[in-house]
Formats: C-alpha cells, sequence, structure tokens
C-alpha cells in the first residue's frame, strides 16, 4: 500500500490505491488506481496491470516536471503524469476522472430527471458501443466511433473517456490505447452499476 501524505489524503476519499513499484493488489481486492514513482526500475504500467489482474487499472506516473515535458507518458502506458512535487492536491485533481463514485451520481441524477428506464437504455447503448470500441484495432474505424463514444460520454458523466475520445476524434490517434483503457473502465463501471 502507498504511504505517505498522498495516500493519506486520498484514502479518506475511498480510493484504493497501491503502489505500482512494490505491490498492486490492496489485501484482496483490486486496487482503484496504481502509483508509480518514475525511477530507475519502475515497473510498467502494463506490468502493473498484469500483476493486479485488472487490465484497465488506471496508472499514474509521479514524476519530475522535466521526466512530464520530455516524454510522451501516454505512449508508455501511464493514464496521467503528476509532478511528484506538487502532491496530494494534483494527484487527487488527476485521479477525480477516474472515480467511479462522481460517475454513478451523474447517473443516478439522470436517473431522477429523466427516468430509470430511459437511462437504463441509453447506458445500455452506450455500453455495447465501448465495447465495441474496446475491441476495434482499425484506427480508421476507431475514428469513425470517437465522436460518438466522446458526445456520449460527456453526457453520462465520463469525463476522462469523454476528453481522450474527442482528442482522438481530432486527429490524435497515438491515443488510441489510452482511449481503449477508458472505455473498459468505464465498461466496468457501468458493470458495477448492475
Amino acid at each position: 500500500m502507498l504511504v505517505g501524505p498522498a495516500a493519506a489524503t486520498l484514502n479518506v476519499g475511498g480510493w484504493r490505491l497501491c503502489d505500482g513499484a512494490a505491490d498492486p493488489r490492496v489485501g484482496a481486492e483490486a486496487p482503484d488506481a496504481a502509483l508509480v514513482a518514475i525511477t530507475p526500475g519502475a515497473p510498467s504500467p502494463t506490468r502493473v496491470r498484469a500483476l493486479a489482474d485488472v487490465p484497465c487499472l488506471p496508472v499514474l506516473a509521479l514524476a519530475p516536471d522535466d521526466w512530464i515535458e520530455r516524454h510522451d507518458w501516454r505512449a508508455l502506458g501511464y493514464d496521467a503524469a503528476v509532478p511528484a512535487e506538487a502532491l496530494p492536491e494534483a494527484l487527487a485533481d488527476a485521479l477525480a476522472d477516474w472515480h467511479r463514485d462522481a460517475t454513478l451520481a451523474t447517473l443516478d441524477r439522470l436517473e431522477a430527471s429523466f427516468g430509470a428506464a430511459e437511462v437504463a437504455a441509453l447506458v445500455e447503448r452506450f455500453g455495447v458501443m465501448l465495447t465495441a470500441a474496446r475491441d476495434e484495432h482499425d484506427l480508421a474505424a476507431l475514428a469513425d466511433m470517437a465522436h460518438r463514444v466522446a458526445g456520449i460520454a460527456g453526457t453520462l458523466g465520463f469525463a476522462a473517456l469523454g476528453r481522450l475520445w474527442l482528442r482522438f476524434s481530432e486527429g490524435e490517434t497515438g491515443l488510441a490505447d489510452s482511449a481503449r483503457r477508458a472505455a473498459a473502465h468505464a465498461i466496468e463501471t457501468i458493470a458495477r452499476r448492475g
């Protein structure tokens, strides 16, 4: 388990965090996110996800500003990069996009406004769309889906997902893997809602 002021602050908010370099599990449960301090020998995000047995686990790099500026951290497999000097506030901000409770609360508000059946049908269709996007590897086909995914994601409260797919729709094809992981994370969030 990650120790220190960042973890203490975020655990209050209900996050199960792990130090990706030490132990990718939090007890018997999968973590909500992994934090990897960028040091020699730090595990790759792919390795952290494999050890945690959570393919869509958000993995955040904790790194010096100059590392963040010099590296394409998304291409390396990270979902966010946070300046180590800016903890814990920057870490809390980076993790906010991946917090399932906020998304579920948005869906509850939509149900209260538009009705459970209508929102359930929309979420079900969105889940089918996300599954197709997650499994699609043809960049041209993904580009055709991207703007629709982004629009619906924003409406339903999947902030990180919406931003990633919007950027992909605008030509940032290097974000394909990140966008697919965000889609898988959203699919799991929908499944947890039941």
